[in-house]
């Protein structure tokens, strides 16, 4: 419906003019605006460039509050990436100017508006026009958009027209608003002279929220400062135009209260926290400076070491053919499943349709891997990591679980088989998907999480998953887990072959590309020093003979202690097949903790020592260590009543919990290596 017809329907309800109709639809803002001040918002002409997730926010705000003059520009089209946080991002507004779109909505609601449109943008050639005339600019520029918004910020200042930014941090909004009396934009942002792209961007937003509430929250692997993209809610885009308008509203009345830049403040309703001041010296201040080096050198440069790139999968020919390039990517998917220490122990065979998964027993011969069984897990993983991929190349994977008992080694055949490109909610954590060791937040997990990690893997038969929420429960199983690791530091067999599969130099690690890099151990400088003093046994033995090889399975217990909940992935049986469904139920479950959010760590111990205690006996055991792993079995038995130790095959024990993310990534052997002949 036209603006014609918008006017038309009015008429019908006996409104002819646009006092009439003020009069009406902005009757109930009297009392906080008299009549005058309502006619005087009727009059004022405000700038927006932008019709995004907040300029189009503004937009509608400010009709609703009875601005009748709008300058508004933008060149973009709504898609559906837009559809989390901008206005008019509809499906039937998909492909379709924004300015359009959001002029039409403006109409629906008044359509006496003056609207001046400008459909290439705001650009050099017209920012004069834009803003001639303009009692105020509310700044919907996207937030990469930096120097357009510098030209705009003054140019305006040189009009003597006032500018309010508010950009969307996390759940919260910043404010600032620059007058022409007040701080200019370069000298409060601190932004003269040449600077790189990702410094621009980054004293920007240090400088909108120089005492930052949502930096705590928020996972910053997912700000790419190059890339000119990162996280943003429709909520926080609501609150920015709450705030904007509010000011806006300030400005055109003449109203008291108005506190421009150097002064700021940053509203945040999840935090509920209130953070105002005035920077006096903008970001050139001290504090600043030191802020905006602590982010870029550690904050960001952390998030961006632990930052993965979701490969995009090859072209599938028409005749839905398994290519080898296809085949390749599916390798690339199954390799970033994990494996004890990161010992990547699998090969693959590519024939025709087929994908075969091959256990590599080599590639792991330590203490732990009894009969092989956590490379067969790891093979499980793998194998569900094939699976859920191959819903990207439009392709089913239908798996065949040791099709071949003359092949000791092949662990699976998939299968492929054209069908409709679909992607799992999973798929994507695939690459995503991390073992992290640092300290998590006690927050139990809501039962509605819990719930769907025991859902996900409801159609792998013969698996469960059992779960400890409780603090009491996480307090016991920490107890069987210092105990149960204080083996590992006092086994030579295990504390030899740990040492050999950490990588103690970078060079190592990117050269390599298997085993633990140092630091994504997390064992901070003084844990590094004590795994470089110890890598040689001998010198570990003389540190566990006065107690201090302790400190490692401290370490683990207190990783229990800090966490939200932990859990064990059960098999219901004990052979190879069991531990292959098992391998894919754990990643199912991975996965799912990953996609909501969640950190991860698997405690690997404790299951891996009772299925060599069960099936090699107690006498593989030292005798001190037989009797610390009796009090071990006994605190299992008690905490997973529902499992039957004897029948059953224990898959993993991990702990989870909301956490920061890790700034470390293990690394994995190309693809292309692990193709048998």
């Amino acid at each position: 419906m036209g603006k014609d017809k918008y006017l038309a329907k009015l008429k019908t309800l006996g409104i002819h003019s646009a006092s009439d109709y003020r009069e009406a639809a902005f009757s109930r803002n009297i009392g906080l605006f008299s009549p005058g001040e309502q006619e005087r918002l009727a009059q004022a002409r405000v700038a927006i460039p932008g019709m995004g997730g907040v300029g189009g926010v503004h937009l509608i705000n400010l009709v609703r509050t009875g601005i009748g003059r709008f300058n508004l520009a933008d060149f973009d089209q709504f898609e559906p990436v837009n559809v989390n946080r901008q206005f008019g991002a509809k499906v039937a507004s998909f492909g379709r100017p924004k300015l359009e779109v959001m002029v039409e909505e403006a109409l629906s609601i008044n359509p006496f508006l003056d609207i001046s449109p400008y459909p290439a943008g705001l650009t050099t050639d017209n920012m004069e026009a834009f803003l001639t005339g303009v009692d105020v600019v509310l700044d919907g520029l996207d937030f990469f958009q930096f120097e357009i918004r510098r030209t705009l910020f003054n140019m305006a200042r040189s009009l003597g027209v006032p500018v309010i930014t508010a950009g969307p941090l996390g759940f919260s909004s910043a404010l600032l608003v620059f007058t022409p009396q007040g701080m200019g934009f370069d000298d409060y942002f601190d932004v003269g002279g040449e600077l790189p792209e990702e410094q621009k961007y980054l004293r920007f937003a240090m400088g909108l929220a120089p005492r930052p509430t949502h930096i705590g929250y928020m996972d910053l692997s997912r700000v790419d400062l190059k890339g000119g993209k990162g996280p943003s809610l429709n909520i926080a885009c609501q609150l920015c135009s709450s705030l904007a308008a509010t000011e806006a509203v300030r400005i055109i009345m003449g109203r008291p209260g108005l506190k421009p830049a150097p002064c700021f403040m940053q509203f945040d309703p999840f935090q509920q926290v209130l953070r105002k001041g005035r920077l006096t010296r903008g970001n050139r201040a001290l504090s600043q400076r030191a802020k905006l080096w602590y982010v870029q050198n550690v904050l960001l440069k952390a998030a961006g070491k632990a930052k993965v790139s979701v490969p995009e999968p090859p072209p599938v020919p028409e005749d839905g053919a398994l290519t080898r390039e296809g085949a390749l990517h599916l390798i690339r998917a199954a390799v970033m499943a994990p494996s004890g220490d990161n010992a990547q122990p699998w090969e693959f065979r590519h024939r025709g349709q087929e994908i075969h998964v091959l256990l590599k027993a080599n590639a792991d011969q330590s203490f732990f891997n009894v009969r092989q069984t956590a490379s067969i897990i790891s093979c499980g993983a793998a194998i569900e990591n094939v699976r859920l991929a191959a819903g990207t190349l439009g392709m089913e994977a239908s798996v065949s679980l040791l099709p071949d008992r003359s092949q000791e080694d092949l662990m699976a055949t998939l299968t492929l088989r054209p069908d409709k490109p679909q992607t799992d909610p999973l798929t994507r954590q695939i690459w995503t998907r991390c073992t992290n060791r640092r300290p998590y937040g006690k927050r139990p997990l809501p039962q509605w999480i819990r719930d769907d990690l025991t859902g996900r893997i409801r159609d792998i038969p013969g698996t469960s998953l059992h779960l400890l929420n409780e603090r009491g429960q996480l307090r016991r199983l920490a107890r069987a887990i210092f105990l149960a690791d204080r083996i590992r530091t006092e086994h030579q067999g295990l504390h030899e072959y740990f040492a050999s599969m950490i990588r103690f130099s970078d060079e190592e690690a990117a050269t390599r590309r298997d085993g633990l890099p140092l630091k994504n151990l997390e064992a901070g400088l003084a844990g590094e020093m004590f795994l470089r003093l110890t890598r040689p046994w001998p010198v570990m033995k003389a540190v566990n003979t006065v107690g201090l090889g302790r400190m490692v399975a401290m370490h683990s217990a207190q990783g229990i202690l800090a966490s939200g909940a932990a859990g064990l992935v059960v098999a219901d049986g004990l052979e190879p097949q069991d531990f292959l469904q098992g391998g894919r139920a754990l990643q199912r479950v991975w996965l799912t903790l990953e996609h909501h959010g969640l950190q991860m760590q698997p405690m690997t111990a404790a299951t891996l020592f009772w299925l060599r205690w069960a099936w090699e006996g107690p006498s593989s055991f030292a005798p001190q260590h037989r009797n610390l792993l009796e009090k071990v079995w006994g605190d299992m038995r008690e905490l997973f009543p529902d499992v039957d130790f004897r029948k059953q095959g224990p898959v993993m024990l991990f702990r989870a919990g909301y956490g920061p993310g890790i700034r470390h990534r293990t690394l994995r052997r190309d693809a292309a290596g692990f193709l048998a002949g």
